[in-house]
């Protein structure tokens, strides 16, 4: 049984989430990837040690994406022409054929990035599918489609990727939804109020079964705010418990990693988390402002990220994804030393820089 002075402790946490207030700083430890430049390139960790990850670029505005006009049409048309649109508070993120897709909480939209169009658009605007405060997002690739779990509606609203609605998920006081996640005809519904994963049929929407409950066992769960699937397996930010855990499809308990503190290894606010397809695992701490990454036995293999005013710093970070279909367009940014695997694109609610890229790959 949680004792009340242990949920109203982890209820400030979370909040604070929130709103952008706790804990700024981690203590920083040897082995930390240290941001040094190589030439007008950053990796973690710095050389001489064997870089695994690049910094490539980041997107807050409207600027960022859209191709810039001539010096002839700005004077025709007035400089103030173009005003750019900002991502004010950018959450959950994927991406698919050349869009990134980000959930905008601060504009209560899904912001799209068409890097290939180089276009700057909304989802969620208006009508029936109308976001109110949107978090987390996941992409169906397979049946091109986007689903976004918003906390103001408490509904899952699932849009086409042209932004048609095309179905609603949840009834009136069934869940409050903060992130979403696909496996086959299975959607996976985190309810950070009811402490648990609810598993739907996507084509019924009935409720399939519940994983998870109220506490801090093992396999129960306490404000739950992000999850992902991969190979049978539903990861899950346990936020409140300062842990992640790892359950197979059907909600049984394989194992849990992490406590309170404030040493690599540790969380104080877990939220986005992601595992590549050699099933290291991507955990973002919001408090601590980094990411660490775990081998498949739940071992630290390295932590990295922080805050600041460069580009490649993260604020209050939250969301995570992991692309490995867009290299291409990312050329332009890597070291020519650099072989990339695969891309990580990380939000941050605050701050410059709201959609930040990484690669993950090996120095040569």
């Amino acid at each position: 049984m949680i004792k009340k002075i242990s949920m109203l402790t982890c209820w400030f946490l979370l909040l604070s989430g929130l709103t952008g207030c706790g804990p700024k700083t981690v203590s920083t430890e040897p082995g930390q990837a240290s941001v040094k430049k190589a030439g007008d390139y950053i990796f973690y960790p710095s050389l001489p040690n064997a870089p695994k990850y690049q910094y490539l670029t980041t997107f807050s505005t409207s600027q960022d994406v859209m191709k810039k006009k001539s010096k002839f049409f700005k004077f025709v048309a007035g400089k103030d022409v173009e005003k750019p649109k900002e991502i004010k508070k950018a959450y959950g993120v994927d991406m698919y054929n050349g869009v990134i897709y980000t959930c905008d909480m601060g504009s209560g939209v899904v912001v799209t990035l068409d890097l290939i169009k180089q276009e700057f658009g909304y989802i969620g605007l208006s009508g029936s599918g109308k976001l109110v405060k949107p978090v987390n997002l996941k992409i169906d690739k397979e049946n091109q489609l986007l689903y976004v779990a918003d906390m103001g509606r408490k509904q899952v609203v699932c849009f086409d990727l042209q932004g048609d609605v095309r179905k609603f998920y949840g009834k009136e006081e069934q869940f409050n939804p903060s992130a979403v996640a696909l496996s086959g005809s299975k959607l996976f519904v985190c309810d950070v109020k009811n402490h648990c994963v609810h598993v739907l049929n996507t084509g019924s929407g009935e409720l399939l079964y519940k994983i998870g409950k109220t506490g801090s066992k093992e396999g129960e769960l306490f404000h739950p705010t992000n999850i992902f699937v991969r190979d049978d397996r539903l990861y899950v930010s346990d936020t409140s418990n300062f842990r992640f855990q790892v359950f197979d499809l059907k909600g049984t308990f394989i194992s849990s990693y992490g406590s309170i503190g404030d040493r690599p290894g540790n969380f104080s606010r877990p939220k986005g988390i992601a595992v590549d397809k050699n099933k290291r695992v991507y955990v973002i701490d919001a408090a601590f402002e980094n990411i660490q990454v775990f081998n498949e036995e739940n071992k630290l293999l390295l932590f990295m990220l922080g805050p600041g005013r460069e580009k490649h710093n993260v604020n209050l970070p939250a969301g995570i994804a992991l692309d490995y279909d867009n290299l291409e367009l990312f050329k332009k940014y890597m070291s020519p030393k650099f072989k990339a695997e695969y891309l990580l694109l990380v939000t941050s609610n605050f701050g410059f820089n709201k959609v930040n890229v990484y690669a993950f790959g090996n120095y040569q």
